[in-house]
């Protein structure tokens, strides 16, 4: 299960609450993998950019000259996966997304499944998503990473939300 490389009831709040303000602001950007995986993990760090993907206002695209920096690694924290963002003098933006080896490997029943479920909900919070109290949400802390690996049509629609006018390219 390690890395190849070293490395609640649903509410009702409308979609605009859960924004995250810090995220990238906008639907469309480049990703590179700082780390190589091994074949437990290939799949689902690639099945989740694809999925958000297939949103209509939604492109996500792997590069070497990303702005968004994936990796993976054994940390001493407990999170299962972090999200930064960064901003560059001259208005350059970028994010690093983090998933814990040691975390998600200690706590998963399924392992491909939860993996795929922590990088899901980190690309949310680069499309600008927030945390939410919804068990119906990729979004939300409660969910059962070891089950939910997809966006649900809550966060579609949070998606479409924010959004409105359609994505602006960077790529």
């Amino acid at each position: 299960m390690g890395l190849l490389a070293a490395a609640v009831p649903p509410g009702t709040a409308a979609a605009s609450a859960h924004k995250n303000l810090d995220g990238l602001k906008w639907s469309n950007f480049s990703y590179h993998h700082v780390t190589d995986y091994n074949d437990q993990w290939k799949s689902p760090m690639t099945k989740a950019p694809q999925r958000w993907s297939n949103h209509a206002r939604v492109a996500l695209r792997n590069t070497s000259d990303a702005n968004c920096n994936i990796k993976a690694g054994r940390y001493s924290s407990s999170f299962y996966g972090r999200y930064y963002d960064y901003h560059v003098n001259g208005g350059s933006t970028g994010c690093y997304i983090i998933l814990n080896a040691r975390t998600i490997a200690a706590e998963a029943d399924r392992f491909q499944n939860y993996v795929h479920s922590v990088f899901t909900h980190e690309l949310g919070h680069a499309l600008s998503l927030g945390h939410n109290d919804r068990n119906d949400s990729i979004m939300c802390y409660c969910r059962d990473r070891n089950t939910m690996t997809r966006r649900q049509p809550h966060d579609n629609s949070d998606v479409t939300s924010y959004y409105t006018t359609g994505y602006t390219r960077k790529f």
